[in-house]
């Protein structure tokens, strides 16, 4: 669940809030109705995601194989766009009567709503196509991980949508000035990583040829220049809402009337909530971008392997060491040198579940147990610790093993057989 909420939110996060900042910088200060600009924009936004979902489901039948041949002209579309979208808002901090219905207000529009929909087409494929890993192999299909990924999978997109709102609403109430200069840094930022995912398509697709050092710092670049805007953006962003913030504190000035006192002071406490939402908004972006990352991307670490005794025929194991109901892992050296992990648990039924520190679909990557559950380290699939013991998905290939005399014992033929899983 929170693998595909963070990957939701690193995706679609950036779209979202271009779209927001750019409703906030063209949208006239005095609104009646759904101004044709607000309307375009969406349908940009709209046309962008049914763009992508067309090559999400063209990419996942292979229908389109390569790639390259959508990517290398959409991208040289986004740098384009950006750099004529940077201009603009340049010219629009430098001379701030020529937006909206000024000088450059029309062409604004116009490169916006080609911003908007390029960046949505740029970012929902790769999120989208997270659906065809909802069900991991072996698993059933109403199963309670399926149901945790899918609720990951539209918290990310709810979480996305309304922290840009929250932000649009906030930004209205901030000072034109400022709020313009964050969003042309953010567009500077946002124009970098379109060009850098150029030049490393043009690499890949041989059009470029980039030396070793300037490769690495390329990928690395892409593979963190996301989630580096986001930070920046969050903070860059707060600037402006502290004026606002700023401004709504504080004894309400006295107007001409009591009625416009009243009014004025219901704005003022609308303007801190707004703001003071935005802040909370965008320190949980913060949060999942970085504690959730970090969480996501934790390898765990198997424990070692446990003492037990052996007698000339088995691997002789107490039932009391196996009272506690945790998972235990054993190892045996087989006699060409290879370790055979097992390993066995106390099932709520009395029954014990042995087998091997391995599956047939993973391998041997072992097994650490979690939240109750038994998982996979590679796949990270949750078995049920009733179910050990039992064949088929990823549960631990199941061995033979013998309970007697306060002992569970596994046959020292039977690891023998074993060493090639682990070989």
């Amino acid at each position: 669940m929170l693998e595909r909420f963070v990957s939701v939110v690193g995706g679609a996060a950036l779209p979202f809030l271009l779209y927001a900042a750019l409703a906030v910088v063209l949208t006239p200060a005095a609104v009646e109705g759904w101004p044709r600009a607000s309307r375009w924009r969406l349908a940009s936004a709209l046309t962008g995601t049914a763009g992508a979902l067309v090559f999400a489901v063209l990419r996942a039948t292979s229908v389109i194989d390569r790639r390259t041949i959508v990517n290398i002209p959409t991208l040289i579309a986004c740098v384009a766009v950006d750099a004529a979208l940077i201009v603009v808002l340049a010219l629009l901090v430098r001379r701030p009567t020529w937006g909206v219905d000024g000088r450059v207000g029309a062409a604004a529009q116009a490169i916006a709503c080609s911003a908007i929909a390029l960046s949505f087409f740029r970012a929902v494929p790769e999120v989208v196509l997270q659906l065809a890993a909802f069900i991991e192999p072996g698993e059933e299909v109403l199963s309670s991980q399926m149901l945790l990924r899918a609720l990951g999978f539209i918290g990310g997109w709810i979480s996305v949508a309304l922290l840009a709102f929250i932000y649009y609403r906030a930004a209205r109430r901030a000072p034109v000035g400022p709020t313009r200069i964050t969003l042309l840094v953010f567009m500077l930022a946002f124009g970098a990583i379109h060009a850098l995912q150029l030049a490393r398509v043009l690499q890949s697709a041989h059009r470029i040829r980039l030396g070793t050092d300037a490769f690495r710092a390329m990928s690395w670049a892409t593979n963190n220049a996301g989630g580096i805007v986001l930070l920046t953006v969050a903070a860059l962003w707060l600037v402006p809402m502290g004026f606002a913030l700023a401004r709504a504190v504080g004894r309400t000035p006295v107007q001409a009337n009591p009625a416009l006192t009243r009014a004025l002071r219901a704005e003022r406490r609308r303007s801190r909530r707004w703001v003071l939402a935005a802040g909370l908004g965008f320190a949980a972006l913060a949060a999942t971008r970085t504690v959730a990352v970090a969480k996501v991307n934790e390898v765990p670490t198997l424990s070692d392997p446990e003492p037990y005794e052996r007698s000339h025929d088995a691997a002789v194991v107490s039932a009391a060491l196996l009272a506690d109901g945790h998972l235990h892992r054993f190892a045996y050296e087989a006699s060409d040198g290879t370790e055979v992990r097992f390993i066995m648990i106390l099932k709520n039924g009395g029954a014990y579940g042995v087998g091997l520190d391995a599956c047939e679909s993973c391998g041997p990557a072992g097994y650490y147990e979690g939240g109750g559950k038994i998982i996979c380290k590679r796949c990270d699939v949750a078995i049920n610790p009733a179910t050990i013991g039992f064949k088929g998905g990823c549960n631990p290939i199941p061995i033979d093993f013998v309970v007697d005399d306060g002992a569970v014992s596994v046959p020292l033929s039977v690891l023998e057989d074993s060493a090639e899983v682990f070989a």
